[in-house]
């Protein structure tokens, strides 16, 4: 009910205990302001008409505004006022009301009128169109909320996928499809925990690397401390300290440069996920994906290349399905994304 009609009809209980004078009263407040004229205002005060039994009054109410084009008809509580006065309508008058409703396109909610079932044979057509319209918009929604629900799952935002599935089981209760879903979700995300926290996801296990001349490997320390040193005296260079390590494969020295930084720009923080990935702290990448889309959700190709480095930690991270579920979701959207492409070529072959 509108607030207006609500708020007008209280003050009118508390004055007079008659309905049909609040009916009246009412009425001759809306017509006093014709700005009041809204179809939630019209519906409000149709409805009380009608369930206080007074379906006369509603009928004499809108005659005398049909004409109006601007008037609009409160059709279900009006044909449904028309049934309860008792008076059988002739062929004429029923035909100028299916015109009327037509004219409308208030089929749909005319239909909820229940009264002028035997002598409206169309309500019955248009009921019947309007819950196959309803059926149709309820598997629509449930359609394009599960096609969401897949598009937070590729992205691994489990919070927002939790969200999403409280949402679906309020809206379809019983679902078989959403239950499977739910119980998908949960069976997942345990076993992800699991394999985070087991012995083999927490090592730091390096790569089977030849070994190295223990003078370069003296060099290489000598030249990392003393970027340290400079880092911490400029903090302006420590991202370009940091590159220098990183393609020095000091990874964890790339890391440790790369904290003196003062300023975190854009490029800053696509690197450390890069060297988060060198150092095999994929839990801390996909940590830090989720902090980086929400900071550059504006920029279009953010989804792309965070879906990328998503991959790669769930891949080292022992989840190999849904690795390759990523980026076969990333493929899907960007065909030429030749990294990826390529990249899957390989764990496919495994």
């Amino acid at each position: 009910m509108s607030t207006y009609i609500e708020l007008e009809i209280q003050n009118l209980l508390n004055e007079v205990e008659d309905l049909d004078e609040v009916g009246e009263r009412v009425i001759q407040s809306l017509e006093s302001s014709p700005e009041h004229f809204t179809l939630d205002n019209i519906n409000s005060l149709a409805r009380f008409l009608i369930q206080s039994q007074h379906p006369l009054k509603l009928v004499h109410f809108v005659l005398r505004y049909i004409d109006n084009e601007n008037f609009p008809i409160p059709w279900p509580y009006f044909l449904e006022a028309l049934g309860q006065v008792g008076k059988e309508l002739d062929n004429k008058t029923l035909k100028a009301l299916i015109e009327g409703i037509q004219e409308d396109n208030a089929e749909a909610e005319a239909a909820r009128a229940q009264s002028l079932n035997k002598s409206m044979a169309e309500l019955g057509e248009w009921r019947s169109n309007r819950k196959y319209k309803i059926h149709k918009d309820y598997l629509n929604n449930k359609r394009l909320l599960l096609d969401q629900l897949i598009t937070l799952r590729t992205q691994q935002l489990y919070e927002q996928e939790k969200n999403l599935l409280s949402r679906l089981q309020k809206l379809y209760p019983g679902d078989s499809e959403i239950r499977s879903e739910v119980s998908e979700h949960k069976q997942r995300y345990a076993l992800e925990i699991l394999q985070r926290r087991s012995p083999k996801a927490r090592a730091q296990t390096s790569e089977d690397f030849s070994p190295k001349d223990p003078e370069v490997e003296a060099a290489l320390q000598a030249l990392v401390q003393s970027m340290h040193e400079h880092a911490e005296q400029l903090p302006e260079l420590a991202m370009d300290f940091a590159i220098a390590a990183f393609m020095l494969e000091a990874y964890e020295a790339a890391l440790s440069l790369l904290s003196y930084s003062e300023e975190e720009t854009t490029s800053l923080l696509w690197l450390r996920l890069e060297i988060l990935l060198k150092c095999r702290r994929f839990v801390e990448v996909l940590s830090e994906l989720s902090k980086v889309e929400v900071l550059l959700a504006h920029e279009p190709e953010t989804f792309f290349a965070t879906a990328y480095l998503r991959a790669q930690a769930l891949w080292g991270l022992g989840q190999k399905h849904t690795a390759i579920e990523v980026l076969e979701g990333l493929m899907a959207a960007r065909p030429h994304y030749r990294a990826a492409s390529a990249l899957l070529s390989i764990w496919s072959g495994q």
